[in-house]
């Protein structure tokens, strides 16, 4: 078949073996693969309250119905919606309403495509309009003659199902918005819907089938197709597939569908087919689609499709990014087409290597000519090799802010690296520089930018340093005074019952003195909380807590937290 495909394509004719797919169908999410996708129209209003395209839409639907004996039946119309961001980073939206296409109804729309096509073939190329030659969007036919197309049986029961779905083919009207989901070739533009919905079908007729002698008699049916699909076959927004290739693959599940999407993906704009393809997970389970989100469930959905075209042909092997890891784990999968995993996958990983390999020494060759900007490691050292004695650099912490003598340390350094002589008095010039005579918020922007940052990074560091130090004296006065109660309980009970006995002595006076000082001078004293929480929590209280902790601390030399960081710094 894919010689076949070549030759056509070659030739620019669409023979009767063969159908084609518009590239609508192999790329965006027209059929669902799962029940679980379609809601009423209540519940979608409630979830895009604040989506006015989709209102508009909803706002169409609810006068259809306000004629009738029912106006609020509009709330159970079936529907689904899909957003999603493409490759591209564009947001898609798109909206199915009335009757919801799934799977199945995929299979139907493929073969009344493959039974138009094989009806109007040869289609021809024409070279001065650069179009195929094709102008009629119509179609007469017998539900006999699509069962056998679709290798099902001819039974009453088949022909009904087909002629349902031919239906919902009709019914079902698809919304595009935000940056579009169906592209008008002829137009070279995706289609941006207001309150119209498309359908895949415009029409379609039945006419009545009866018995003769044991023998079905089936008159002819008629569709019309929508223009646009036509348009785009004419103008080459297709890919070609084989029908009995495809009607022979396993129909439950994601078989038939992953078949197409691969089948539309398999190849270079040149006809050549790529050794593979990787697909994210979030960019299939939006294409297919695929309803679940997590990757274990969407490797479940996977399964049996993989293994059924492994069998057929369509893929030689695959794998999972995230379990063969490449560089790091990716939630995707490739697509094998020529060779095996094992193959594609040394491949790989050999390119990456090289690519990093090219990376470090390209990276390396920029460290060579860009200065890099880095602080010094030792700030009195770098200061003695500029040329500084010991005195002069104790003046210079004396006259300026540390971090703004290591902004024009970096200053002289590039001077240094940019400058093809050497600089004579480097001391000299950094002295110069420093007092004033350099304003490197005007000429060094980067570098100004950069030690500030470095600055604020060192404050944290700081700053989780203490809160860690802070913690560990913390734990360190708990821990002895639980020695204190182990070790003398006798003297423990005695300084806390007098520490609770000095406090209650003072709380009133305290609490009157300080709520006096907040009327007076109109600021809210800190400790007024701590004495009126005395009050009522007692030894609960902090300020308990606190007052017998520095009385424990005189009696059992208990370490103060300046002590303690000394020690802490020690052991470090």
């Amino acid at each position: 078949m894919e010689n076949n495909e070549k030759i056509n394509s070659k030739n620019k004719i669409i023979s009767e073996n063969t159908t084609v797919i518009d590239n609508n169908i192999i790329e965006s999410p027209l059929f669902i693969s799962s029940l679980k996708e379609v809601v009423e129209v209540e519940q979608l209003e409630k979830y895009i309250d604040k989506n006015r395209s989709i209102h508009r839409v909803i706002e169409v639907i609810k006068e259809d119905y306000e004629g009738t004996s029912n106006p609020k039946n509009y709330k159970n119309v079936p529907v689904v919606y899909r957003q999603w961001t493409d490759s591209k980073g564009l947001e898609r939206q798109l909206l199915v309403t009335h009757a919801i296409p799934d799977m199945y109804t995929m299979d139907v729309w493929n073969a009344l495509i493959g039974l138009y096509i094989q009806k109007i073939s040869p289609i021809h190329f024409n070279n001065n309009k650069n179009t195929y030659d094709l102008d009629v969007n119509e179609m007469e036919f017998t539900l006999y003659e699509l069962a056998k197309f679709m290798n099902k049986s001819t039974g009453g029961s088949t022909l009904d199902k087909l002629m349902k779905e031919i239906v919902r083919l009709n019914n079902a009207k698809y919304y595009s918005f935000a940056n579009g989901v169906i592209f008008d070739k002829k137009k070279e533009k995706y289609l941006k819907s207001k309150t119209k919905g498309m359908s895949l079908i415009l029409d379609c007729e039945f006419d009545s089938e009866k018995r003769v002698k044991d023998e079905k008699v089936n008159s002819k049916c008629k569709v019309e197709f929508n223009k646009l699909i036509i348009d785009n076959i004419r103008y080459q927004y297709i890919k070609y597939i084989d029908p009995k290739e495809y009607f022979a693959l396993p129909s439950r599940g994601l078989t038939r569908r992953l078949y197409v999407y691969l089948k539309g993906n398999s190849h270079q704009s040149n006809g050549t087919k790529y050794t593979y393809i990787k697909r994210s997970f979030y960019v299939l389970k939006n294409k297919i689609p695929i309803l679940e989100k997590q990757p274990s469930k969407i490797k479940e959905r996977l399964k049996v499709p993989l293994k059924n075209l492994i069998k057929n042909g369509m893929i030689t092997d695959y794998f999972y990014g995230d379990e063969d890891v490449i560089n790091e784990q990716e939630p995707c999968i490739y697509f094998i087409f020529k060779g095996q995993k094992d193959e594609v996958i040394n491949s790989l990983r050999k390119k990456y290597e090289e690519k990093q390999l090219q990376l470090e020494v390209a990276a390396d060759n920029i460290k060579k000519d860009e200065f890099q900007m880095k602080i010094p490691e030792n700030l009195d050292k770098t200061l003695e090799e500029i040329g500084f004695n010991a005195k002069v650099i104790k003046q210079l912490y004396a006259e300026y802010d540390k971090w703004e003598i290591i902004k024009y340390v970096i200053w002289l350094q590039q001077q240094q690296f940019k400058s093809k002589c050497t600089i004579q008095n480097p001391a000299g010039l950094l002295r110069f520089a420093l007092m004033g005579n350099i304003n490197l918020d005007l000429t060094n922007k980067d570098i100004v930018k950069f030690v500030e940052n470095e600055q604020k990074k060192f404050i944290e560091n700081k700053l989780s340093r203490e809160e860690i130090v802070q913690n560990a004296y913390d734990k360190y006065v708990n821990e002895e005074m639980e020695k204190f109660k182990t070790e003398d309980n006798a003297t423990h009970d005695i300084i806390y019952e007098n520490t609770l006995i000095n406090i209650e002595a003072q709380v009133d006076l305290q609490i009157a003195q300080l709520r006096l000082l907040e009327k007076n001078e109109g600021v809210e004293m800190p400790s007024l909380k701590l004495w009126e929480e005395f009050r009522e929590k007692k030894d609960k209280s902090e300020l308990f807590k606190k007052n017998f902790i520095n009385s424990a601390k005189v009696l059992r030399g208990i370490m103060t937290l300046e002590e303690f960081k000394v020690e802490f710094g020690n052991d470090k």
